[in-house]
């Protein structure tokens, strides 16, 4: 859940030490929450996801981060020209990833099985979003405008199926996040200078693999020890 020693960003030879840094913060904040969540599952701790304001805001945060640096990552890479070689193979391995995360939840969770998680939306935002590479101003106003219905009450139509999703990020608004990192690139905040912290950045540039692994060891170590106790 091909080589997975690669992040959600496209590869770049002048790598963003900020957004390596922000992707790394990311994942740390996704052990967390998916820990904390977990330890609820099994009852150890106990949490509101929906009723507490930070549980609730946590994994909308992680979001978030994810797909700025995504927004960044694209325009980082593509401004100049597309690859379309390398772009096809990056969005084939996210593809086949979430393809794989929708199979893999489906047989072990079939009542919340993840049917357009983060990996998916990733997938196809970095596809949907290409055309307004070239265009961070104009990226900006649809953002601002996608984002200023959602927060009006006004839910622009995606997928929804019955069942409760455990990782549902639809395509509206957060593809305004993609777009907002378009327009933070071209403020050229990704040339900010950062103190160098190793750790995150070895985080930021291994978050697909981690992403893939994390939950899977987080729960079956959780259901070992649950069972032996």
């Amino acid at each position: 859940m091909m080589n997975l020693a690669l992040n959600t960003q496209p590869a770049n030879e002048n790598r963003s030490l900020l957004t390596d840094q922000l992707r790394g913060l990311a994942v740390l904040l996704m052990i967390f929450f998916h820990g904390s969540y977990d330890l609820n599952l099994f009852g150890h701790i106990v949490i509101d996801p929906f009723g507490n304001p930070f549980w609730f805001g946590l994994p909308r945060l992680i979001v978030f981060l994810f797909l700025i640096c995504v927004g960044i990552g694209l325009r980082s890479a593509y401004l100049k020209g597309i690859d379309w070689k390398k772009f096809s193979r990056r969005l084939g391995k996210l593809v086949f990833l979430s393809v794989l995360v929708s199979i893999s939840t489906y047989f072990l969770f079939p009542d919340r099985w993840i049917y357009f998680g983060t990996l998916h939306c990733i997938a196809l935002c970095s596809f949907l979003a290409l055309p307004l590479l070239k265009l961070p101003r104009v990226a900006l106003i649809l953002a601002l405008i996608i984002l200023g219905f959602d927060f009006a009450g006004f839910r622009l139509p995606w997928i929804k199926l019955e069942h409760s999703s455990m990782d549902y990020i639809p395509l509206f608004p957060w593809i305004a996040v993609v777009f907002l990192g378009f327009y933070l690139h071209y403020l050229k905040v990704h040339l900010w200078q950062v103190p160098q912290i190793k750790f995150l950045e070895f985080l930021g540039r291994k978050s697909l693999i981690i992403y893939i692994i994390h939950q899977p060891l987080i729960f079956g170590l959780l259901a070992l020890i649950s069972k032996l106790a």
